[in-house]
């Protein structure tokens, strides 16, 4: 799942500064399936990377496991219907996080790619697969919580956001690690992770960059 993360937006990335060198995606499937080769040695299936994540979303059935998301918040909020309505709300989430990743990326092209930039809607678009896919974990979200780290390194604006994130990502291993399940409610922390990374979004497409960052883009471009 993370390798899909990255691909996705790399392939936007390339797209829209080089075409030359396309071959290079063919490195890929040869990294991927050569980091699974023990688990192909074991006797997992050669399709096994491909439908993993298939095969989640069917054994546990839940929207969200342990993780404060969109899905978690639907999830707690309208158990009686989530339940009912599981495969149908299943597949709106996963057309839902493609909806709004190709609505970002179009929107994209408005704006000057900057590094810090970069930097930003990179962590943006492995933000909408934790937030939005189904039945996601707090450990998919670990690499997003690295990259909200280095962008706070780069936009002050984002420290808040990269505290809180942080902060509850560790409240969400804690609960995992000590059993806390019944001492720890998700609903609120869901709530708080939605609306940090709606300001995440915000000051990543909307807002212009504050005057501190066009002297980093003058060091890393010169």
């Amino acid at each position: 799942m993370p390798n899909v993360r990255v691909l996705r937006f790399n392939y936007v990335y390339w797209a829209r500064h080089d075409y030359r060198h396309w071959y290079q995606f063919g490195w890929v499937p040869v990294t991927v399936y050569a980091m699974n080769l023990p688990g192909f040695l074991a006797g997992r299936s050669l399709l096994t990377p491909l439908t993993i994540y298939a095969g989640q979303t069917s054994d546990y059935k839940e929207l969200a496991l342990n993780i404060a998301n969109f899905p978690k918040f639907l999830q707690l909020a309208f158990p009686t219907a989530v339940l009912d309505h599981y495969e149908l709300l299943k597949r709106g989430l996963m057309v839902l996080t493609c909806l709004i990743l190709l609505a970002g990326f179009w929107y994209l092209r408005r704006l000057d790619l900057t590094p810090q930039r970069f930097m930003m809607v990179a962590t943006w678009s492995f933000w909408i697969c934790t937030m939005f896919l189904p039945s996601m974990h707090d450990r998919y979200s670990y690499f997003v919580m690295v990259m909200l780290a280095i962008v706070a390194l780069l936009d002050r604006r984002m420290i808040g956001v990269a505290l809180v994130s942080i902060g509850i990502s560790t409240v969400l291993y804690l609960r995992y690690l000590l059993n806390a399940d019944a001492a720890i409610n998700l609903w609120p922390l869901a709530i708080i992770q939605i609306i940090n990374y709606c300001g995440f979004t915000a000051g990543t497409f909307l807002h212009p960059q504050p005057e501190y960052l066009h002297s980093f883009r003058s060091i890393t471009t010169d």
